[in-house]
């Protein structure tokens, strides 16, 4: 054993640039989820609005629903269309599915003809939210019912799922929510009723200072807000889609020119607090001081991290049409592009391209696609040119297409037919690329035409 000295250079990464990383990797929406828990927890993070500036109480719901109550198949998504419905049809088989709805969580042997005769007029008095927008003695007029019975019934339907369904308007809904949670807090229940609009308009001063608590205790009950439901009926009768939430939207002008978007404008932005800087300017603790100072550069970094990605993943798209122009503007076929041709014109690692472009999709006139499937490594051929796995999976299935059903071609008479077409690739690649397109083997293939055939 001896011991000597050596020289040597290494590149670490702090902190800070490892969560600069990991905000790459997230999409739009998980991003959003990231910045609202860094808001709740921050005060020096000020969350400001890209929608209307000024809302009245009517108005809060639109608001809720474009800022908070985002879910998993957002509607402003790509997506492809079913089967057109005629809107009729639709209204009567939503009635129909809400009344069977309702009725199953009855004990319908409790109620007497008048009553079940109040609950389906009720039924049919749901708007398209699950609200009922009118007063107690107007059913009572329309029904003939009594006023004790109509209320007896409301009474038992505001017990029913899904949660806020027959409330009169959007904060009785949410009431009925957190009352069915459990949550038996005053401070939640005064801001339902009476500080909506100060939440869609992002006052949480008007809130702290109406009930002498603390702005990251007011930032907790609006999140608890945001997890509450204020639509209960969204979704009856209608037929189920698949959404996808495109991250990067890609136009083209009418010169010809394309036209980069960032999807987030249905993401709240962000800046620091200026309240909180005065107050940081003026404190004279020290511990309260220090306590603002890392707040203040956790928000910086935020904010700077944000703008960053977005910089980032516009320049990467601008690179893949570049690359990939003939593909955008007329449908071909997708040239050899790898990550590490991408990162090198960046002069950035090849992991920072695969980081901004994980599960992140981009829409264009011709539809949606993954960015990730954007990328493909060259295979070259006997002739010197170039083409991507893509192709090479095509001549595949086409080979396998027709072939002789009797004696299907084992990889290494695939490897050497693609041989033939200029492709020249070992029997290894061969069975990945089979794989990879849900192509069984030669001998799989065989037993399957025979069962095939004795079935027939």
């Amino acid at each position: 054993m001896k011991q000597k000295l050596t020289v040597e250079q290494r590149q670490l990464l702090s902190q800070n640039q490892i969560s600069s990383l990991e905000l790459l990797a997230l999409c739009n929406y998980e991003l959003n989820r990231f910045m609202e828990n860094e808001y709740m927890e921050n005060p020096l993070l000020e969350q400001t609005n890209t929608g209307t500036e000024s809302y009245d109480q009517e108005e809060y719901q639109t608001w809720y629903r474009s800022n908070y109550c985002k879910p998993l198949t957002n509607s402003a998504g790509f997506y492809e269309e079913g089967i057109g419905t005629n809107d009729q049809d639709l209204e009567i088989s939503n009635t129909k599915n809400i009344h069977s709805h309702v009725y199953d969580q009855l004990a319908l042997d409790r109620y007497p003809d008048k009553e079940l005769k109040v609950i389906d007029f009720l039924i049919h008095s749901l708007d398209s939210n699950g609200f009922i927008d009118l007063e107690v003695p107007e059913i009572a007029q329309l029904t003939g019912a009594s006023e004790r019975v109509i209320e007896k019934c409301l009474i038992d339907l505001k017990k029913l799922e899904p949660a806020g369904i027959f409330a009169k308007n959007l904060e009785e809904c949410l009431l009925i929510q957190i009352g069915i949670l459990g949550l038996d807090d005053e401070n939640l229940k005064y801001i339902i009723s009476h500080h909506l609009t100060d939440v869609s308009q992002g006052k949480l001063s008007s809130i702290t200072r109406a009930l002498d608590i603390s702005s990251a205790q007011a930032r907790r009950y609006v999140a608890l807000i945001s997890t509450l439901n204020p639509r209960p009926l969204q979704g009856f009768g209608e037929s189920q889609k698949q959404y996808i939430i495109p991250d990067v939207i890609v136009t083209m002008d009418t010169d010809g020119k394309w036209n980069i978007e960032i999807n987030d404008n249905w993401c709240g932005s962000y800046q620091l607090n200026d309240y909180y800087l005065q107050m940081m300017a003026e404190v004279k603790e020290p511990e309260l001081f220090e306590y603002f100072k890392k707040k203040l550069e956790r928000a910086r970094f935020l904010i700077h991290a944000v703008e960053q990605r977005r910089k980032t993943i516009i320049q990467i798209t601008n690179i893949i049409l570049e690359e990939q122009e003939e593909f955008f503007r007329y449908s071909g076929k997708l040239k050899p592009c790898t990550m590490t041709q991408t990162a090198e014109r960046m002069s950035v690692s090849t992991s920072t391209i695969s980081r901004a472009v994980k599960d992140k999709y981009l829409q264009f006139p011709a539809g949606c696609i993954l960015m990730k499937n954007l990328f493909s490594a060259p295979v070259p051929g006997n002739d010197g040119s170039l083409i991507n796995s893509d192709g090479v999976k095509q001549f595949i299935r086409e080979l396998v297409d027709g072939e002789n059903k009797e004696k299907p071609y084992s990889d290494s008479k695939l490897a050497e037919l693609l041989g033939k077409k200029g492709v020249d690739l070992s029997r290894r690649v061969i069975a990945k690329y089979r794989e990879d397109i849900g192509i069984p083997g030669s001998f799989d293939r065989k037993v399957k035409n025979d069962i095939n055939k004795r079935v027939n």
